[in-house]
């Protein structure tokens, strides 16, 4: 793990360690991402959902929806545990998606909590002024990361994302900005290669391979968004509190 070591990242090495991270990690966070999306994505699939030229989603039966929503649910969960699988890469510890997994679920009534706290904040920010709901984003951006690394609760965890991001705002503005920027441009390219062989290869309308590229790009998006949340978590904790390898290890395995 040459390039992932815990220690004060510039911008552009924030983003080399992300798709660093991505690819060391990915087998162990797509497992995650499998796991949880599965079945509500083939719930989808059998429910007849697409996409509509307007890009609204649409669904032929109760059963598809169900499936689209428990696999908005299911993929945003995800995240949090590839957090974990994520995180470990940087303590030398074993890539336990399994166990991240079950730490996720028995916490998702603090995810959801945060999430939505932290949503509506956002929310009034940005209906006050565009500038406070991009302060408020950034500023709750990375309250996963203490949830399930540090394993305090969701107002604590919001808390602590609040903190380690003062005084970091600008430069965590122009990262976040770059990594969208990159992933949109490579995210676009897998998308587009999934659709065409969608309609073309396999002869889908244009709602249903619409639909099946959007739910398949998102899969792959879990573990970018895992591997990006930790590495600036990570520099963030490095840089305020000279977080050390054996002290993350301790977290990880429960001993905070």
């Amino acid at each position: 793990m040459a390039h992932l070591q815990l220690r004060p990242l510039g911008v552009g090495e924030i983003i080399d360690a992300t798709f660093t991270l991505y690819r060391r990690r990915f087998g162990p966070m797509m497992m995650i991402a499998l796991a949880l999306g599965v079945i509500p994505f083939a719930l989808s699939l059998i429910g007849d959902c697409t996409i509509t030229s307007t890009q609204d989603f649409a669904c032929g039966n109760f059963l598809g929806w169900v499936g689209l929503v428990a696999f908005a649910v299911s993929t945003f969960v995800a995240v949090f545990a590839a957090i974990l699988v994520a995180a470990s890469a940087y303590a030398d510890l074993p890539p336990d998606w399994r166990g991240a997994t079950g730490v996720a679920l028995q916490n998702i009534i603090p995810i959801a909590a945060a999430a939505i706290v932290s949503g509506v904040v956002a929310a009034l920010g940005f209906i006050a002024l565009i500038v406070p709901g991009i302060i408020l984003v950034i500023s709750f951006e990375w309250y996963g990361a203490a949830l399930m690394i540090e394993r305090v609760g969701p107002m604590a965890s919001l808390g602590r994302s609040w903190r380690l991001v003062a005084g970091e705002r600008w430069r965590l503005f122009w990262v976040v900005l770059l990594l969208i920027l990159i992933s949109v441009i490579v995210f676009w390219i897998i998308g587009i290669v999934l659709y065409f062989l969608m309609s073309g290869l396999f002869g889908a309308g244009d709602g249903f391979a619409f639909y099946f590229m959007s739910q398949i790009v998102t899969l792959l998006l879990i573990p970018m968004s895992a591997a990006f949340t930790t590495v600036v978590y990570l520099d963030l904790r490095v840089r305020k509190e000279g977080l050390n390898k054996e002290g993350l290890a301790a977290q990880l395995s429960g001993g905070n």
